[in-house]
């Protein structure tokens, strides 16, 4: 197995075209504890690396990788993007459940709530997606809060994620 195309098949380009609508998790469930393992050890040394890529992360999630949780603690800790804090929340979130990061991602979702960025609206679904991994009642009353958004596609999503068409 050649580690450097499995990487490149997982974490393709980070242009438009190889990452819409992309998902890398079929490829990872055909892989064997010990490819599994060569990945994990290269997505991290992904993000010692200085990766600002958050497909990294959220696939080190994925594969609950516990070896990764201190270089996303880190990364964490020095990322100032409200939505890769809010993804790596997330992530070590779904490793191992510290419930610390609930809190940091409300926090996020706050300051992504900025009707002034021209991005406001798509940022915001995108959160909502993020969040509803928690399955947590306040953060179910953090989405809740947007069913009655008056921008539609925001109140749309609200809705879609909480499972209330």
């Amino acid at each position: 197995m050649d580690i450097e195309k499995l990487i490149n098949k997982i974490i393709p380009a980070t242009d438009y075209q190889h990452r819409n609508g992309f998902s890398n998790t079929h490829i990872i469930d055909h892989l064997n504890e010990y490819e599994k393992k060569l990945l994990e050890d290269e997505l991290i040394n992904k993000l010692i690396s200085q990766t600002k890529d958050m497909l990294v992360v959220e696939t080190l999630a994925y594969i609950k990788s516990e070896k990764s949780l201190p270089s996303l603690y880190d990364l964490l800790s020095k990322n100032t993007d409200e939505m890769a804090i809010l993804i790596i929340a997330t992530s070590i979130f779904e490793i191992n459940g510290d419930i610390n990061m609930i809190d940091i991602a409300i926090d996020s979702v706050k300051k992504i709530d900025n009707f002034e960025d021209a991005y406001y609206t798509y940022k915001l679904i995108t959160a909502f997606y993020h969040l509803i991994k928690f399955q947590n009642d306040r953060i179910n009353s953090v989405i809740n809060g947007y069913k009655n958004h008056k921008e539609y596609l925001i109140a749309h999503n609200a809705k879609q994620v909480l499972g209330k068409r």
